[in-house]
């Protein structure tokens, strides 16, 4: 068989440390016929000469270097200068087991599939790994409208490592700029323009979370910032599903998890003033105000009530959540309800 060229990108920010074990585990593919890019995203540690080593190592690595702007910029980078046809992704603190992209290429051609995406396993710095999969089987394969909800629903989830893509789906794509979560933003519009996608039923992807990653930064302004993102990004998706009736089946569903999201970035902002820019309590109530009246039970009548007092007198809003809702008891209820959907 033909064996058509893939793109490998792997956005690189200071990781020194695991940068070695996650190249050598791409050009140690069974499946060769790789271009592997490389993005220097402005690391100030040794990233950039490792990089630049592997480059004289193996011909099919170019690496780019350029200022740090994030993940989402870095990945774009890769896009606007790739030259196959199929494209995926590899952060750089993990890596992959040797036969993924063979299997998941030579599925995703035999299905005809725009979107290949497999299992993966979890890693910790402990040594211990999780396999994130209970299901059986070789490959299963999907029609756009079956594939897309199964992303909405979160049966699948919207990681960019896991998947291989067709280069024609990131036409016309806008990567969101400074923000954490881009693939829940994104991961909507590739399955939307995907006529059929194939999961493959075994985990190749090994997942690591470390400690000082992006997303494991523990301190109070790194996780408010990032509950901000989250629910920017629930908002782009729920834009997107209220923009498209084919879908509206999951718009109640998004709508509620969308708000429950925002409420929360609201509180945030309520509670940690100083790590917010001056408007942004003004706008994110402007944007919650389009969600009141969810017609559901249980939290979401506390939930309408919060909302109708944010829309009707905004300026008193403030004062009722520090008085009432800052409460433990309510905010342990939203935050278990939240998980939920």
């Amino acid at each position: 068989m033909n064996k058509p060229l893939l793109t490998v990108i792997v956005p690189c920010y200071n990781v020194e440390k695991y940068l070695d074990k996650c190249i050598s585990s791409i050009v140690s593919q069974t499946y060769t016929n790789l271009e592997i890019i490389l993005i220097d995203d402005g690391s100030t540690d040794n990233t950039g000469k490792i990089c630049d080593s592997w480059q004289e190592k193996d011909q099919r690595i170019r690496v780019i270097h350029k200022q740090n702007e994030g993940l989402s910029c870095a990945r774009k980078t890769g896009i606007e200068n790739m030259t196959a046809e199929y494209v995926a992704f590899v952060d750089s603190d993990d890596w992959i087991d040797g036969n993924m992209y063979s299997d998941m290429m030579t599925t995703m051609i035999s299905t005809n599939s725009d979107i290949a995406l497999c299992d993966y396993f979890m890693t910790y710095e402990d040594g211990r790994i999780e396999h994130q999969s209970n299901d059986g089987g070789s490959f299963e394969v999907f029609g756009r409208k079956e594939g897309l909800f199964m992303i909405l629903r979160n049966k699948w989830r919207s990681y960019m490592w896991n998947k291989i893509f067709k280069k024609h789906l990131f036409d016309n794509i806008e990567f969101p700029k400074d923000r954490l979560y881009e693939d829940i933003s994104i991961m909507h519009n590739l399955f939307h323009h995907a006529s059929q996608s194939v999961r493959l039923h075994k985990a190749y992807y090994f997942y690591f979370q470390r400690e000082n990653s992006i997303l494991n930064t523990h301190n109070l302004e790194a996780e408010v910032n990032r509950q901000l993102h989250y629910a920017n990004a629930k908002y782009d998706r729920y834009l997107f599903v209220k923009q498209h009736p084919q879908y509206h089946n999951m718009l109640l569903s998004l709508k509620k998890s969308t708000a429950l999201s925002n409420i929360y970035a609201l509180w945030n902002m309520i509670d940690y003033p100083q790590h917010f820019p001056d408007n942004a309590y003004e706008e994110q109530s402007e944007r919650l105000k389009q969600f009141l009246s969810i017609r559901d039970g249980g939290i979401f009548f506390i939930v309408n009530m919060d909302l109708l007092i944010l829309k009707i007198i905004p300026r008193f809003y403030k004062s009722f959540y520090k008085i009432f809702f800052r409460k433990r008891f309510y905010k342990c209820v939203f935050v278990l309800f939240r998980r939920k959907i």
